[in-house]
């Protein structure tokens, strides 16, 4: 077979050299085989379509380049299956072996008798016929059927899989998009909860130019347990700090079907980034700043302060239960049952809540060794049964502390090469209340989240609502500008409404509950006085709430709802006119 040349035309432009037309080629005589399938016969043509003769080089010029064509599901050679399509002679040219006409076996063949060279024909070369019977054998026509349907099928499954990975890349793009947000407004409308899960995530994973990923909730990186770390992620991403980028791959979704999205996705295969404006690689210094900003305890209300200090007792213990198990590992011990774990969580929550997380290392330490020790004492012991030794010499130890502080030795430090501590750990005590969370027990805990600017804010908010007298007068004086039952759709909203808190229990928390109860005074005394009256003397009623919310005017809040609502809507109808 003719081995790979560079094509003349190819050569003359590679040297800028003009390109020659080709010279007349010899007309060869093409025989087809009348037993070879159609589409055989088409691929011997094409083998054996001839332009001419290079005008520089003497060689044959192909019509199409032998790479180009479809001859690989019927031999590996393509000049095989030439010969299994055609027979072709070359005229005035004889075999320099049997002196008889000269029958081509390949394009080379053609090349060299061209050349001058000494040329065997086909019949002298009874491999060439082998060959073509072979590829003509019923069972190899068969076998290549097969393959040929085989191939079809797989290309055409590749095709619709291109063709929904294609709409699906589709859908995702249009349902994540990239788009700008407010990054202050997020992080002031986002929990507790999610704050720190956005900054979790972001400290234990990092990011690649921006985008966020892999996200392992289950490695304890982000949290000392796989239980908080999917929680602290899921309120992440559930209030928008962080988000999904269209570049996630469609595996990282599940879908109802081809193209329809489930909501549902995993975690450790979709790519996240945060909110904000511009290039996802320039938003995350400025949002990691706000969050951390967002994050200042100064500024946290109480009920953040007590989740705040929740949160830091669920870290120590389930830190303390981790490196627990770890040095049970570490002794070659099983890991624990459930109720090994049961039996460790109430352990650890209790020493939580009386010792820092550097004496409950000491402890683990201690005991641990003591499960491993009674094992290799007591031939024949399960290791089952030694973790549960290990277990109560925890709990014992706690106990005995409990009773006599005063004996506590130095607590252990971070063993940072082993069990480093999670992300989130290290955010709540050293970022937020700087504090060693080794050495830093319930006490420091609470003294360093005590005091709250909650009693500032509840005086500004009751300051910032209109004098309930002014209101009234209004109302009274304004019958005219509105009517009842306008006044009656009004408080039906507010029973809906989500009112921004100035602080937990201002006067705007209650104002759905309130707007609720003086619709239904509302449509009690409406059927015996007329809606105007119904209106005022529902209004009057509110200074009750005032009574029932202590130190707060929440029924003033509603009253400054209602009838700033009035104003402005009688100030719309002014402007249409």
């Amino acid at each position: 077979m003719a081995g790979h040349r560079t094509h003349p035309q190819q050569r003359s432009i590679q040297s800028g050299m003009p390109t020659a037309a080709p010279l007349p080629g010899p007309e060869l005589r093409i025989v087809l085989n009348d037993a070879a399938p159609p589409e055989l016969r088409e691929v011997g043509k094409a083998y054996w379509t001839l332009v001419g003769i290079d005008a520089e080089t003497g060689e044959p010029r192909w019509e199409h380049q032998v790479s180009d064509l479809p001859y690989g599901t019927w031999s590996g050679s393509a000049h095989y299956v030439a010969a299994a399509a055609a027979t072709v002679t070359l005229p005035d040219y004889v075999c320099a072996a049997c002196a008889g006409d000269l029958i081509l076996t390949s394009r080379q063949a053609l090349a060299d008798a061209l050349a001058g060279k000494s040329v065997r024909c086909r019949t002298c070369q009874p491999r060439i016929d082998e060959h073509a019977a072979r590829i003509l054998d019923p069972r190899s026509l068969d076998t290549r059927a097969q393959r040929a349907t085989k191939a079809l099928e797989q290309r055409a499954t590749q095709q619709a899989e291109r063709d929904r990975e294609d709409a699906r890349r589709a859908v995702i793009a249009e349902r994540y998009p990239v788009e700008p947000e407010d990054q202050d407004q997020l992080i002031a409308s986002a929990p507790l909860l999610a704050k720190l899960g956005a900054l979790a995530v972001l400290h234990a994973v990092g990011d690649k130019k921006g985008l966020i990923y892999p996200i392992d909730t289950d490695d304890q990186r982000i949290a000392p347990t796989a239980t908080l770390g999917a929680e602290l992620f899921r309120a992440a991403w559930h209030h928008g700090l962080l988000k999904i980028h269209p570049s996630s791959p469609t595996t990282a979704f599940l879908w109802n079907d081809d193209t329809t999205l489930s909501g549902s996705l995993y975690p450790g295969l979709a790519k996240f980034f945060m909110p904000g404006d511009g290039p996802v690689d320039t938003r995350l210094a400025s949002f990691a700043d706000r969050l951390r900003a967002g994050l200042d305890v100064t500024a946290m209300w109480s009920t953040e302060r007590a989740e705040l200090a929740s949160l830091a007792q669920r870290l120590i213990a389930e830190e303390a239960g981790r490196y627990f198990a770890f040095k049970l590992r570490e002794h070659r011990l099983p890991d624990l049952t459930e109720t090994h774990e049961e039996a460790l969580r109430t352990a650890t929550k209790r020493g939580a809540g009386l010792f820092p997380l550097g004496h409950l290392y000491r402890m683990a330490w201690t005991s641990a060794r003591d499960a491993s020790s009674a094992y290799q004492r007591h031939t024949g012991m399960p290791k089952e049964k030694s973790i549960t030794h290990g277990l109560n010499q925890f709990e014992g130890r706690i106990q005995a502390a409990s009773e006599d502080p005063g004996a506590l030795p130095e607590p252990f430090g971070e063993d940072k090469h082993a069990v480093a501590l999670s992300a989130i750990t290290r955010i709540v005590f050293h970022t937020l209340l700087g504090l060693d969370p080794m050495r830093a027990g319930p006490a420091e805990i609470a003294d360093a989240l005590t005091g709250s600017p909650e009693s500032e804010l509840l005086r500004q908010c009751d300051e910032s609502i209109p004098d309930r007298t002014e209101l009234m007068a209004w109302l009274r004086t304004s019958t005219d500008q509105w009517d009842g039952s306008e006044f009656r759709m009004i408080l039906g909203v507010l029973d809906q409404w989500t009112p921004h808190l100035c602080a937990p229990g201002c006067a705007h928390a209650h104002i759905g509950s309130i707007a609720g109860e003086c619709a239904r005074i509302y449509d009690r005394i409406v059927s015996r006085v007329d809606e105007t009256d119904a209106a005022i003397l529902t209004a009057e009623a509110t200074a009750i709430a005032n009574v029932v919310h202590e130190g707060v005017r929440s029924g003033d809040a509603v009253l400054t709802a209602v009838v700033e609502t009035l104003q402005a809507r009688r100030a719309q109808r002014s402007d249409e006119l």
